[in-house]
């Protein structure tokens, strides 16, 4: 099994405990192999990003993109979304319950 903590940027309790102790004795259990990916931590290229992507949106960085696909929540010129443009639909609601 291979683990990857996309939800962690470091290694903290939850990742060490969780992943690193109780996730690899199940699998050991189980027979299975284990190995999880580090997580980003102090990694130059990740403060980088991070600092990349708070200048995409406060419009002091040109955004990089690999094709010309209008993105998530932007519309083709470029420009953001009218509001609620992008919002999921709503789900059913339930019948009321009968008296």
């Amino acid at each position: 099994m291979i683990v990857v903590p996309v939800g962690f940027v470091s290694d903290h309790l939850e990742v060490v405990w969780d992943l690193d102790t109780e996730a690899r004795d199940r699998a050991a259990e189980l027979g299975m192999g284990f190995a999880r990916a580090g997580t980003a931590g102090t990694d130059p290229r990740f403060a980088s990003l991070v600092r990349e992507l708070v200048g995409e949106h406060l419009g002091t960085t040109t955004p990089r993109r690999l094709g010309t696909e209008p993105q998530f929540g932007v519309g083709c010129n470029g420009r953001l979304c009218a509001v609620r443009c992008c919002e999921p639909p709503a789900r059913p609601s339930r019948p009321a319950a009968a008296d």
